[in-house]
């Protein structure tokens, strides 16, 4: 009797092993559509609603935590004494358009070259949002395909 335990054992051991990779393929398939004339069974998501007169037992901890808001955003600093007077030797359209943009984008602006910055100034303000928000690496290639399209164009 012994023996024969072990053959069932074996035989179930097998049967699994074999059996694992047909499982877990069917898991990603969807059920099969119903036949007609018969009724389809909930999916395991749906739920039921509560028999009148029963609510639902509440919970401690079980509602969902507040929204949280979209932290604000970080305000400029101060620009230095350098900038400002930089920023008063610039045409009066040139200091409307860089009050005009985020805090994030003239933070870069003054990080930038000299070169850099001139050609920053001949991008729409999408661009100069866009440039800003990029990290270092894809704005190291923005800024070849920016001086790329810049020389071309002075050519």
């Amino acid at each position: 009797m012994h023996k024969s335990l072990n053959r069932f054992g074996l035989a179930g051991a097998a049967m699994a092993l074999v059996m694992t990779p047909a499982m877990a393929g069917a898991q990603g398939q969807t059920a099969p559509e119903p036949m007609p004339g018969t009724t389809a069974s909930p999916s395991p998501d749906a739920t039921t609603p509560p028999m009148p007169g029963n609510t639902p037992p509440s919970m401690p901890g079980a509602t969902p935590p507040p929204a949280t808001q979209a932290p604000a955003p970080i305000p400029a600093p101060e620009p230095t004494a350098e900038q400002v007077a930089q920023m008063d030797s610039w045409p009066a359209d040139k200091q409307t358009a860089y009050q005009a943009w985020s805090p994030a984008a003239q933070n870069y602006f003054w990080s930038l070259t000299d070169e850099r910055q001139e050609m920053f100034w001949r991008l729409t303000d999408g661009d100069k949002e866009t440039l800003a928000k990029l990290n270092d690496a894809q704005r190291e290639t923005a800024w070849a395909q920016i001086k790329t399209k810049l020389d071309a164009l002075s050519s």
